[in-house]
């Protein structure tokens, strides 16, 4: 007898595959009370065909022949109808079909085209004439694409749509986007939620495989690669956001269910290619670029080109056996960005020109004219003195940051020694100093090159064996393609290196036992892999932060520049988040079956989904250090005359630092679980009730590094209660005519 109530937080494995054992038992006990008395359900990579074969006067047909033909592949597919006149033929890959109706004293009924889609029913139902009331009965209009057999909203997006809709960057994948209750996240990042749910909490397949990174909880290759898979690879896909059955699961969002190609009998292809570019497109006065000379700042359209091109070709190897499919897509995009101060108009104010010898120092960081009869308020001016910056006939444009960087020019007066009243030389410093910093801003190159190979075998091995294998290999190379906006508060040389290697490959068997019981069995292995690096240091870095002018012969032992960040401008150097040698190296590892069985009004399917994973993060943010300064003055302090940090002093130096020490990074290894069993009954022939369960669990790593003394870190916790029932889920055609279901 099993328990799910007795289970300690604490069980161990052995004991948890115990129950593992008794779930599997008690979803095939219920599955076995649940039949009555014919085909198969449609799931995750297929569909099928249903209907009801009637005569003349409307009563059912028992016992009539239903031929299934692929018209791509020719392969057959044969079943009876039921007592009531009712049959469906499933695990139908997504193509078009023909199906024939015959019984004894009627003439044949056959539709010419019926196309299938992935996850979904199409419903043919066969009017039968007595024979010697005329020939054979051909309906040549497709059938309609309504699925009066499921509860699921699940719209699908198909190969025509995804040719021909218009799409910027050819990202395919978005067009889930014209699903109801999607939308783009408002971080810009390309991640997609529905119906409000985070954008973690999607699951996207292909063939049935798992096309998820783990350790990001996004689709693999993430988002900042053009896209993973090629367009004419893409047969159709559903985006399941609500009601979906047991069968799928790990989402709390959407189920985006990717089927792809395959070949036929007949060679056919396709060629593409597209040329986008922004010349047509306005001004973001966003994006701006600050004149390395009159340190104006003014918008800036950067270059944005992106070409597309690729092709899919699929035949036969040997006719109605072996057939192949390859998909070739490459991706180039020139966007170079800009790098920008956050705020320009501050950081690169100019002090004023015009203060010669009438003006001294007062002492603190201020100047002052020597007759004290008009202070330059920049922070200690008078009381009841205006601020001939941004008042009166004295009032200059931008007068408020004029202001700061003229203090500015004043405090390197004082912090650098020049003199009491010299303010031509701490005006010349920093005018200088500014300079140097513009060289840190402006165009940044910026490339992204994706290359993606896509090659398939399906073998029909016997009337009773279907084999499929497929890989998909992607390569994304990207200088400077962290940063992916068209503007950045970062250095020139700090946009960072992005790379891609995902490459992952899925085999698949298909077997029909009999004429009502089928197994399809699954394996994927994969790897994702994707690091960044920094960009080699500008001059400017190299000569200020690699090696130094007041340190003769000095070198940083890192040989990589720190990242230095100064308030009102810019991150440069190398940024706190790098190096990422793996971020992730993902390799995963799945083995899914699923068993679906036909009797009377009851389509049944239960199985199991097996994922490994092993991740190997190396990241160790702040490795090379990370300055921070509060005005350019400080920065310019700092640089030009170091070493005068102390515990109370902070204005000639930076306000604070940071490196970190340790490991460069983890590996770990996590294990998700996941059994369902469910049925759909027909419990009228307008009438179908879905009901389900499934059970996850995902087995956590062993903890890294615990704290001895706080217990609750020596383990992961465990969460081994994620039942989750599917009940209640009707499906009714309202009229009878497949045009509307509730």
């Amino acid at each position: 007898m099993c328990s799910l109530g007795g289970m300690s937080m604490r069980e161990n494995e052995t004991g948890f595959f115990l129950f593992k054992a008794c779930f599997v038992s008690i979803a095939m006990i219920m599955a076995l009370f649940l039949c009555t008395s014919g085909g198969f359900a449609q799931s995750t990579t297929d569909g099928a065909i249903g209907g009801t074969v009637t005569d003349a006067s409307g009563a059912a047909v028992p016992g009539a022949k239903v031929t299934v033909k692929s018209l791509g592949t020719n392969a057959e597919e044969l079943v009876m109808t039921d007592d009531t006149g009712y049959f469906r033929v499933g695990k139908l890959p997504p193509a078009a079909y023909s199906v024939t109706v015959s019984a004894p004293g009627f003439a044949p009924f056959t539709v010419e085209r019926v196309v299938v889609q992935v996850g979904s029913v199409t419903d043919v139902p066969a009017k039968l004439n007595v024979a010697a009331a005329g020939a054979t009965v051909v309906v040549t209009a497709e059938i309609p694409q309504i699925n009066t057999n499921s509860a699921e909203f699940a719209p699908t997006v198909d190969q025509t749509a995804i040719g021909n809709l218009p799409i910027n960057g050819g990202r395919w994948s978005n067009f889930v986007l014209l699903t109801p209750g999607a939308v783009n996240d408002v971080n810009g990042f390309g991640l997609i939620s529905f119906r409000g749910m985070s954008t973690l909490l999607n699951n996207n397949t292909v063939d049935g495989g798992d096309n998820n990174q783990a350790f990001f909880s996004e689709e693999r290759g993430r988002t900042r690669i053009g896209y993973s898979s090629a367009k004419a690879a893409v047969q159709e896909f559903q985006v399941n956001t609500s009601n979906y059955s047991a069968e799928y699961g790990r989402a709390a969002g959407a189920v985006v269910n990717t089927v792809t190609k395959s070949g036929t009998n007949q060679y056919y292809g396709e060629a593409y290619f597209y040329d986008r570019d922004n010349s047509w497109g306005a001004i973001n006065p966003f994006t701006t670029l600050t004149n390395k000379i009159t340190l104006v700042t003014s918008p800036y359209a950067p270059t944005d080109v992106r070409k597309m091109y690729g092709f899919g070709v699929g035949g036969p190897i040997k006719k109605d056996r072996i057939f192949f499919f390859l998909a070739f897509d490459r991706y180039d995009r020139n966007f170079p960005g800009t790098a920008k101060a956050t705020t320009p108009s501050a950081f690169f104010a100019l002090p004023l020109a015009n203060l010669t010898t009438a003006y001294t120092m007062d002492g603190t960081t201020n100047c002052f004219q020597s007759n004290g009869n008009s202070n330059i308020n920049t922070g200690n001016a008078k009381a009841g003195v205006p601020n001939p910056f941004t008042t009166g006939a004295t009032a200059v444009p931008n007068g408020a940051n004029v202001a700061s960087a003229t203090s500015g020019a004043c405090t390197l007066v004082g912090n650098l020694g020049l003199g009491n009243g010299n303010y031509a030389a701490g005006l010349a410093d920093y005018t200088n100093g500014l300079s140097g910093l513009t060289n840190e801003t402006g165009p940044v190159p910026r490339k992204g090159q994706a290359t993606i190979f896509f090659p398939k075998i399906d073998w029909q091995i016997s009337s009773k064996n279907h084999a499929t294998v497929e890989v998909n290999r992607t390569r994304w190379y990207s200088p400077a393609g962290i940063q992916t906006q068209a503007s950045n508060t970062f250095g020139v040389a700090s946009f960072g290196n992005d790379y891609v290697r995902d490459t992952w490959g899925v085999a698949k068997l298909y077997t029909s036992f009999t004429a009502t019981l089928t197994n399809e069995a699954r394996f994927q292995y994969g790897r994702d892999f994707e690091f960044e690096f920094a960009q080699p240091p500008t001059s400017y870095e190299q000569a200020n932060f690699v090696t130094s002018p007041n340190f003769p012969g000095y070198t940083n032992p890192l040989g990589l520049p720190p990242d230095v960040f100064i308030t009102n401008g810019f991150d440069m150097g190398v940024p706190t988040f790098l190096q990422r040698p793996a971020f992730p190296d993902e390799r995963r590892t799945q083995y899914a079956d699923t068993v679906s069985w036909s009797h009377g009004k009851h389509a049944i399917k239960f199985g199991a989904d097996i994922a490994p994973t092993n991740d190997l993060s190396e990241n160790l943010r702040l490795q090379y250090g990370s300055f921070s300064y509060s005005s350019v003055a400080n920065y310019l302090s700092d640089l030009i005359s170091p070493n005068h940090c102390g515990p109370t002093q902070s204005s000639s130096c930076y306000s604070s630092y940071q490196q970190a020490f340790g490991p460069l990074g983890f590996a770990f290894h996590t294990n998700d679980l996941a059994f369902f069993a469910e049925d759909s009954w027909r419990m009228l022939p307008r009438f179908t009730l879905n009901i389900g369960l499934r059970y996850e669990y995902e087995m956590l790593p062993g903890v890294i590094l615990p704290n001895p003394a706080v217990p609750q870190t020596q383990q992961m916790p465990s969460d081994k209660n994620n039942l989750g029932p599917r009940i209640g889920f009707f499906a009714w055609d309202v009229t009878g005519s497949d045009h509307s279901v509730a």
